[in-house]
């Protein structure tokens, strides 16, 4: 069976370790981006089984990416 891959995207680095390390101890590949931008992009090449993202960015937030996603 496939492991799992979840994208984490949050503008705080530390934010990223941490879901990061705890997703990975439970066999869960993890791709990490620092905003939404770079999490559409992302997703424009690859689909993860799970996004993990933070609501409160600068730039482009959580909800208006969401948006974005969806369309």
């Amino acid at each position: 069976m496939a492991r799992k891959r979840a994208l984490v995207v949050d503008d705080s680095k530390s934010a990223r370790i941490i879901l990061s390390r705890m997703l990975e101890k439970n066999d869960i590949e993890v791709d990490m981006a620092e905003s939404a931008e770079q999490a559409i992009d992302y997703l424009n090449h690859h689909r993860p089984d799970a996004i993990f993202m933070d609501h409160l960015m600068s730039g482009m937030d959580g909800l208006q990416a969401l948006k974005a996603i969806q369309e």
